[in-house]
């Protein structure tokens, strides 16, 4: 669902209701013995605030996150709000089970906002841990849990792979990918750190290492896709294995890079990187195909282009072919040249201009004509 839909349905619904925290009837807490676990996610819940919220956390994520940013499914869905708790006050909460898995206690809720004629308004099915800490019982971001529970890891290098239990490892595509950052570090004359890289063959399973047993906009086709989490150094990588530069080029150059253009930006990443699992050329055939049946796209104004498909986005695919112009004319040095060009549109056609020695007005034509020969 576009975000900007999300954001309109959202605030719709503030204005109809106030939180409701329900417990289904079937948690009995007289049978299971779920009671304490129970009680510490409502109180919680309750508090309606971050800062007054922590108490109830486990220390050492709130100490590594801060008193307002330990709750790390906020990353995912928070509509801007910087209380994340306040924004679950404006929901609906509803606790589906609470299961007693190894030493913690796994406690799994629906978030809603008020359906609008007869459509339903489910955010997300997700679920935290509750565990002892110093002999408290506290509560706990599912990540490090489910990882330890159903992943296996192996480092390689800078990288620390993150794979389902079931999965055969593949060394020897692990430690291409790690030698690949290796060099293109040297090659852009930048420090290189370590990551994680977590991979799984689809989305959805790596949603649920992270606590999404479901998340609103996860519909349709399983496609290869990445994901950067750069504050916690994480990549998510689906249905690609154990290679997938991209997330982690953005990783690499990014921090030294802070003056660059999204497509620029997003150029670099596909082109020495691939996107959606495939390399750029790939892309290319589609998109000159796409051009040669849509005559009326201006490429002189490709900035106002969005996505192709659900595979390929102008901004990946086109920003990817200015970088190989670049790459081709002058190297490393060039590409560099045109990371530290400038965030604005402006920007962004003045580079190519200046470095690439094509006009705005002729962009259309250039490229167009490129496309078809070589495509």
């Amino acid at each position: 669902m576009n975000k900007l839909l999300i954001l309109i349905f959202f605030a719709l619904s503030l204005k109809s209701f106030g939180q409701s925290v329900t417990v289904n009837y079937d948690i009995d807490t007289t049978i299971f013995k779920v009671a304490e676990p129970l009680n510490l996610w409502l109180d919680f819940l309750n508090t309606k605030d971050d800062s007054l919220g922590s108490k109830y956390w486990n220390l050492k994520e709130v100490k590594k996150y801060g008193q307002t940013s330990y709750f790390l499914i906020e990353k995912e869905l928070q509509f801007g709000m910087d209380n994340y708790l306040k924004l679950l006050s404006y929901s609906n909460i509803k606790v589906l089970s609470v299961k007693h898995i190894d030493e913690y206690f796994k406690i799994t809720s629906i978030m809603e906002f008020k359906p609008k004629e007869k459509t339903s308004n489910v955010q997300y099915i997700f679920h935290v841990y509750a565990g002892i800490e110093n002999g408290k019982l506290k509560l706990f971001n599912p990540l490090e849990i489910n990882t330890k529970l159903n992943f296996n890891s192996t480092t390689i290098g800078y990288i620390k792979y993150h794979y389902p239990k079931f999965h055969n490892f593949n060394y020897e595509l692990a430690k291409k990918q790690n030698d690949y950052l290796i060099d293109l570090s040297k090659k852009f004359k930048v420090n290189i750190d370590t990551v994680d890289y977590y991979f799984a063959n689809s989305n959805s399973e790596l949603l649920k290492v992270r606590g999404f047993d479901f998340l609103i906009a996860n519909s349709g086709e399983e496609i290869p896709s990445g994901k950067a989490d750069p504050i916690n150094r994480i990549v998510y990588a689906s249905g690609i294995g154990e290679y997938y530069p991209h997330e982690l080029i953005h990783f690499l150059l990014n921090p030294h890079f802070p003056n660059c253009h999204l497509w620029i930006n997003e150029g670099v990443a596909t082109y020495f990187g691939m996107s959606r699992g495939k390399e750029l050329d790939w892309h290319l055939k589609k998109l000159n195909k796409h051009l040669l049946e849509h005559p009326e796209i201006n490429l002189n104004e490709m900035l106002e282009l969005k996505t192709l498909d659900q595979y390929t986005d102008y901004r990946y695919v086109l920003g990817g072919l200015i970088i190989k112009k670049a790459f081709e004319k002058g190297s490393y040095e060039l590409v560099k040249k045109m990371l530290n060009a400038g965030k604005e549109d402006t920007d962004f056609y003045g580079a190519i201009e200046k470095y690439l020695g094509i006009k705005r007005q002729e962009l259309n034509t250039i490229i167009r004509q490129e496309l078809k020969e070589k495509y």
